[in-house]
Formats: C-alpha cells, structure tokens, sequence
C-alpha cells in the first residue's frame, strides 16, 4: 500500500502537560484507524496536527502528493446567508444534482437543502459537514467525533458508508460499537504516546489486557528471582572464597532489574455514583393530549404517555423531529403548547443539555464551575469530591472551562449535576465527547439509580445497558415502541441498509415524491413489527387469562384473591395493548 502520510518525532505540549511526546508513524494507503485514548489525551490534537489547525513544537509531517485531506471538525461554524444545497454546490464547485445525490444518503432532504445549514438542528448540522467534505472528493479523512449530535438512523447510515469506504480515513469515537464495527486497525494515544494495533478495537483491547497480565507475571518472576539472589550475595560476599561468585550475582541482579517491565502507573479513571433522594412507586409523569413545539411552532400533538418511577426511558427518532423539545417541556424549559403533564409533586428534576454553553461559562475554572452549581449548603469537601470522581485534582481545578476539551467539559457538567439528589434525570446526550472508560461508568451508574432518567442518546452499548422503555418521536406523533433497545437497532439496522441500497438505485434530483414513499414505507414497516410485537402480548396475556378462568370453572368454591387480582390486571393489560394496536393501526392508513 502507498503511504498517505508520514510523521517524524511529533511533539506537542500544553504549560506543563506534554500531550504528544515523539510521535513517528505512517498512514497507509486503504486504513480504516480507530484512534482511541482518555479525554484529554491528544487525540484531537493529533487531527489538528495533521489538517494544519495547529503546529507541533517539534517534528514534521511529508504528505504525500496523491493525499487530498477531508477533515471533520468538531466546532466548525456553519453559514447561515445561503442555502445548505448552495453551500454544498459553491463550497464544493460540483452541480446541485450531485451534491443533493450524496446528500440524500445522509437524510437531507429537499426541505433541508433549502434552509442554511445554521438553521438545522445540532445532528443535521453534523449531516452537512459530513456531506460537505466528502464533496471535496478526499483521499484521507480525518473524522474526529463523527458520530456526535447524530440520530442513530444516521449513525447506522454513517457506520455503513464508512465500513464500504475505499479510502483511507482516522476516526476518533466514543462510540465504542461504531468503532469495532468501521475500522480495522486501532491506534491508542497514552501518557504522549502512540501505539499502532493492527486489529480492531475489541481485539486490541483483549491484547492490552494479555499485554498487561504478561508484564506483571513477568515482573513477579523476576522479582522472585532477584531477592533469591540478592540473599546469595548478603550471605556470601564477606567470604573471600565466595566474592567472585557474589560480584558475578550482583550483574546478573543489574540484567535482571533491566528486563523488568515497566508498566507505568495505572491510568486514574472516573468513579462514582447518582445520588438519589427516596423513590417511593408510583408514576412520575403522565401527560394526556400533550402538545410541545415553541412558539407558535407545533413540533408533535396528542401525546399520551405514562412513566412510572424509576423507569429508565429513551427517547429515540431522528432529529429535528422533536426529541429535544420534548426532554425541555418535560424538564419545564418550554411551555406546554396543550394537553395536560403533571408531575409526581416529589419530583426533583435535573436537566443536562447537549449544548456547553447553556451551563458553563467559558471564563470560570473547574472549581468555579461546581461551586456555582452546588447546593448552597454543599461543604467544599463534597465539592471536591466531586471533582475529584471525575478526575479534576490539584492543578486542573484551576483550568479555564474554555481550555477543557470536549470530554472534560461533559465531565464537568456531570460533576455538577451529581452535587444534588435528585430523583429524575433529563438528560440529552450526555455521553458525547466522552472517552469509553468514562461512558461505561456512566452506564453502570444510572443503571444502579434509584431514580427516573428520560435520556436522549445514540451510543447502542451505552443505551443497551440499562434503558427498559423507548418511546419513539417521528412525524409529529410519540409512539411507544414495545420492543427492547437492541430490537429497536436491529429494525433499524435493516432498514438503514435498504434505505442505503434505496437512495443509491433510485434517488434523482428534486425526487421529493421517491424520498417521502421510500419514508412513508420504512414508517410502515416500523408499524407493522410493532403490531406484531403486541399480536404476540395480547397472545400471552390471553393465554394467562385462559389458565386464570380454567381454574375458577375447575374450583368454583376457591376464591383465590390472587389469583382474582390478576384476572383484573391481565383485562386492564389487554385493554391497553389493544389501544396501542388500534392506534398503530390508525397511523398505517
């Protein structure tokens, strides 16, 4: 394969912190790099290295004249004087048609390309930059966080066009099954250091692990055998008879202590826990004709739903399609447009917004960021403790917010929001920018929570572990799937394949009609396994009600109040599946 890039003795230190620390590696020709490592630990900076957005302090890079760079930047502003489809089309010097041809297999559709990309929602905007560089036909993409801010049907499109890709690309991802799935080969930056893995990243991981336990048995033998002849020497090097035989053990000690491993000290990682004030049962919120929007912007209407204390619900569906509003009217940031919510009158609730800016003042240090979110009669040494959990100590309390990257900006806003006890958590993605470590800690987290969490998310492995209930928001209706999560992604897995082979076969320009009956049909088969989700429920409850009645015909003097209870429960079940099949029904006409 022919190299795309090559870098020598990289360097790059921050003050005191030294980032990179002697970098040389090369880029071949059709690698798909999962570049991995903890916040903070250079991944970023290494992209911005090789695209030119900042210079090393030492070391050079030679890249080569057949390599044309598409870079995706986390931060980049869009345009809003021009519209999405003419910024692809100036931007990119291709003709509309074949910048809406690409666009559609990311989800723009007509009515996107016509507004200005600043107009669309956080995941759309990640769309256009993705659209927009690989219109400029790149040989290398640099990809940092590409799976931020997007809908998972997106995600799932992203993950396919880039597991086909035939170029080279380096991707950085806190998604860790976006990772295993797209790229194979790993690189991982620690302590300023590289290393180069040629396998994916659950591979990698398991060889880390062997590696690790490998040195330490190593290191252990070799300690054994060093103290055994360190006593040969104490006993014997006074003797003149034994000194020859003392001085050659004392070199062997000195190749000994040479060959032992040096592992390092361990990596601090996040570590902590939700606190939660009590949770008796019952339901948290229940809403009835429920209307959301803002303004006078209607985004979604007649919404029925119920979510009992300690649920731990999703809510999923594409974007701009209103999951955000939802989570800021259920958390009383919006107004409710009509219908009733009413919340459990005990409900204390906490609110994490996908977006820095809404909780933290660029200007203010770490520690100035807790303090002015803690409860006012918080001790400083919880504050700390706090910090610390999420691993911001001595020095770093000190840093500006505005220096943090991303992931140690997420991990600020969630030392804020564990300072309080509250019972139900809003939180709309919350693992974006997050290393892996800290992602799966957070996982186990709200798993163990006592409390109700409604959550916005597209992490797969993150939302798996612990999300019992999903509620979907799509064409302005909130339906509630009733299947699991990893049902839920394997639907929509299938479906993202054949919208994929859809678009490709028979998406022209302006096409507006194929787009809205290819959508119309992935919505319809959407319904119809969700039908057949609850055909298979109302079989099983029928099936428990047969037994129930079967033993009061066979025992009619046994009253059996248990048994009576259920009989009630299971009619009060049927009635409500049966509501929801009706209401399936009425979306598929």
């Amino acid at each position: 394969m022919r190299p795309m890039l090559e870098a020598t003795k990289l360097a790059k230190t921050y003050g005191r912190q030294i980032v990179l620390d002697d970098l040389s590696f090369v880029v071949s020709e059709g690698a798909h790099i999962g570049l991995v490592g903890r916040n903070g630990a250079g991944k970023t900076t290494l992209l911005k290295l090789i695209s030119g957005d900042e210079e090393a302090d030492s070391g050079s890079f030679k890249i080569m004249p057949w390599t044309k760079l598409g870079v995706l930047r986390q931060y980049e502003v869009l345009p809003s004087d021009v519209s999405t489809l003419r910024y692809f089309s100036d931007s990119s010097g291709k003709p509309e048609w074949e910048c809406s041809k690409l666009a559609s297999r990311f989800g723009l559709r007509t009515k996107d390309l016509s507004k200005p990309p600043s107009a669309l929602s956080g995941g759309y905007q990640m769309r256009v930059k993705i659209v927009r560089m690989l219109l400029e036909s790149p040989t290398l993409l640099l990809l940092d966080e590409p799976m931020n801010y997007l809908d998972l049907p997106t995600l799932l499109l992203l993950e396919i066009f880039l597991r086909d890709y035939p170029g080279t690309f380096i991707m950085t991802s806190h998604d860790r099954e976006a990772m295993q799935n797209i790229c194979t080969s790993t690189w991982e930056i620690a302590r300023g250091k590289l290393t180069e893995f040629p396998g994916d990243i659950e591979t990698f991981l398991d060889w880390q692990a062997e590696q690790a336990e490998y040195s330490r048995r190593t290191n252990k033998r070799l300690r054994q055998e060093i103290m055994h002849t360190q006593e040969f020497v104490d006993r014997f090097r006074a003797k003149a008879t034994m000194a020859t035989r003392a001085q050659s053990k004392l070199k062997h000690i000195t190749k000994l202590r040479a060959q032992l491993h040096n592992l390092g000290e361990a990596l601090p990682t996040t570590a902590f826990q939700i606190p939660c004030s009590s949770v008796t049962q019952g339901t948290a919120v229940r809403t009835e004709d429920w209307v959301i929007g803002y303004g006078e912007k209607i985004i979604a209407q007649n919404i029925s739903l119920e979510i009992l204390r300690g649920d731990k619900v999703a809510i999923v569906g594409e974007n701009g399609h209103g999951k955000t509003t939802l989570l800021k009217t259920l958390a009383g940031l919006l107004p409710v447009l009509g219908g009733k919510m009413k919340w459990w009158h005990h409900a204390d609730i906490g609110y994490f917004s996908q977006l820095f800016e809404d909780t933290i003042s660029p200007n203010e240090t770490v520690l100035q960021a807790l303090m002015r979110a803690a409860p006012a009669d918080a001790p400083a040494e919880r504050i700390l403790a706090a910090a610390g959990a999420f691993l911001f100590r001595n020095d770093d309390l000190e840093k500006p917010c505005h220096v943090l990257s991303g992931g140690e900006r997420a991990r600020v806003r969630l030392a804020r929001l564990v300072l309080h006890e509250h019972n139900v958590l809003i939180l709309d993605e919350p693992t974006n920018h997050l290393d892996t470590e800290t992602v799966e800690v957070l996982a186990q987290a709200l798993k163990a929570y006592k409390g109700t969490v409604i959550i916005v998310c597209h992490a797969r492995t993150f939302m798996n572990a612990f999300v019992d209930r999903i509620y979907e928001v799509s064409n302005g209706v909130v339906r509630h799937y009733t299947g699991t999560y990893e049902e839920y992604v394997a639907d929509l897995t299938a479906e993202a394949a054949e919208a994929s082979k859809a678009t490709e076969a028979t998406f022209g320009v302006g096409d507006k009609d194929e787009v809205d009956r290819r959508e119309r049909a992935l919505l319809i088969r959407g319904l119809r396994r969700t039908q057949q989700k609850l055909d298979e429920k109302m079989k099983k409850l029928d099936k428990e009600k047969s037994l129930i009645l079967a033993y009061f015909f066979d025992n009619p003097t046994d009253y059996a109040s248990d048994k009576a209870r259920r009989l009630s429960e299971l009619d009060e079940e049927l009635v409500e599946v049966e509501k929801e099949w009706l209401k399936i029904e009425g979306q598929k006409n």
